[in-house]
């Protein structure tokens, strides 16, 4: 072992408080004295205000064990000559090719080059640098780490923007789906946080319905999983607590000593959002004001449109709830004719009088949503199509009638393709599964069709029997057969 290691000691730092989590750095070497010296020469390293933290392996199996346990360790100083004279070079390998790690910046040391020659060895495995124990001085292997790391920053901010625009991306394509701006601001909030550059936590809350608190819809990095669901002032530090009263009545920002307050402004609510950065590394450059300042804009923008669309959706419920009451209050069996006559025959002989006319007025509501259902393909594949997703979209608002009638059409809109052999879409139902309300919607309509077509009673008892097991239940077809004439009288 070179004595080149060992050197005057410095005058050591004060360790910035701005991160509690080290850059993993694997040493492996079966030499405890390169761990020990190893360890004093990058004793006071810093990079980010983030120290090392060091873990240790003596052979190439304890070193493939390791790296199971570590997977996000920044750097593996790697030496090639242990067990074997290629055990190294084993380990290098397995990380990349067994355990898939790509992202560990791999330096190899070793004591004897002509066992392993450095273009033999860049150009067969995937490390990034290659040392001579004797050449590695102190200040040489300060420089490796320093430039590894750096490496490795880059690596890992590109792979989480790429998931944070991924989750955006997914997002936007289903932007009007259920709860779409969990998903789409989380990750905008994942891809913000390594944008700024290293920030311990972010959150983003949004104002309570009654506008009393912020609760936390997205949240990225230290105890995120934790913060999500709470109100913004449960998981505050208390810097940026005292700052927060502040923020929200002057709708402005705060730049902290390692943190940032953000008021996001609602063009369609008297409240808006909070976005908190804490645990930041640097200071921020006016570029980071700049980003910012976009996101504080564009994300709240996104969330209006969202709101908007809901309260389209409770507006549509409220009005066709209305409909199908008026209709119920105004009901009369000899007035209703074709589907809906048919629809509140049956109903009778299955149901109470009661909800015979909450189907029969559903019937009513689900045929005003006929020109969305043409644009299904009536096939019984097993996946759900664009148009199916876009139907349930545009009809998302019924979901939230109160009226018995209107939650029978919104199921029955849902489950029009489904089978009763489990063969239909969207979800591929079985059996009990499909709402027996819907089955008496759909074969209404059909027998109305057959009526219209001038077939006769038998015919259409043939045809549904053709159906039994198939597009209906067994037990309802015999009970539809019992009461048919009943529901085709005149």
């Amino acid at each position: 072992m070179s004595n080149q290691f060992m050197f005057a000691d410095e005058p050591q730092q004060a360790q910035p408080a701005l991160l509690k989590d080290k850059w993993k750095v694997l040493i492996v070497d079966d030499e405890p004295e390169v761990h020990a010296v190893t360890k004093l020469a990058l004793s006071d390293f810093e990079f980010l205000g983030r120290g090392l933290e060091f873990h240790s392996a003596f052979s190439g199996e304890e070193a493939r064990q390791l790296v199971d346990q570590h997977p996000d360790a920044a750097i593996l100083l790697l030496d090639v000559v242990m067990e074997s004279d290629d055990a190294g070079l084993k380990v290098a390998r397995y990380i990349r090719e067994d355990a898939d790690n790509h992202y560990t910046r791999i330096i190899l040391r070793t004591g004897q080059p002509g066992q392993a020659p450095e273009r033999t060895v860049i150009v067969n495995y995937d490390i990034n640098d290659y040392k001579s124990k004797t050449e590695l001085t102190a200040q040489k292997l300060f420089t490796a780490v320093m430039s590894s790391l750096r490496s490795y920053r880059d690596i890992m901010s590109v792979d989480q923007s790429r998931q944070g625009l991924e989750k955006i991306i997914e997002a936007s394509a289903n932007l009007y789906t259920l709860q779409p701006m969990q998903q789409f601001v989380d990750g905008i909030v994942q891809q913000l946080s390594w944008v700024i550059g290293g920030a311990r936590q972010t959150l983003y809350a949004t104002a309570t319905d009654d506008g009393r608190a912020y609760r936390v819809v997205a949240a990225n990095g230290e105890d995120s999983q934790v913060a999500m669901g709470q109100t913004l002032r449960s998981v505050l530090p208390a810097p940026a607590l005292a700052e927060l009263d502040s923020v929200i009545q002057n709708n402005s920002h705060h730049y902290g000593g390692d943190f940032v307050l953000m008021y996001c402004r609602s063009h369609c609510r008297p409240q808006g959002s909070v976005l908190f950065i804490g645990g930041m590394s640097r200071a921020l450059t006016d570029d980071d004001h700049h980003v910012l300042k976009l996101f504080a804009e564009n994300v709240q923008k996104a969330q209006d449109n969202v709101v908007c669309i809901e309260d389209t959706d409770v507006l549509m419920a409220g009005i066709a709830d209305q409909l199908v009451h008026l209709q119920a209050s105004h009901f009369a069996s000899e007035d209703v004719a074709g589907s809906e006559a048919i629809a509140y025959r049956l109903g009778k002989e299955l149901f109470d009088e009661s909800t015979a006319i909450d189907v029969s007025c559903a019937i009513t509501l689900y045929a005003r949503a006929k020109p969305l259902l043409a644009c299904i393909e009536p096939n019984a594949a097993a996946h759900e199509t664009s148009c199916q997703q876009r139907i349930a979209i545009s009809l998302r608002g019924l979901k939230n009638g109160q009226q018995q009638a209107t939650q029978f059409a919104y199921t029955a809109l849902m489950e029009r393709l489904e089978r009763w052999d489990g063969l239909g879409l969207p979800e591929g139902k079985k059996g009990n599964s499909i709402a027996e309300s819907t089955q008496v919607i759909l074969v209404s309509e059909q027998i109305a069709d057959w009526r219209t077509q001038g077939l006769a009673e038998s015919d259409m008892i043939t045809r549904l029997q053709d159906e039994r097991g198939r597009y209906y239940s067994p037990d309802f077809l015999d009970k539809v057969i019992k009461h048919i004439g009943v529901a085709i009288a005149s």
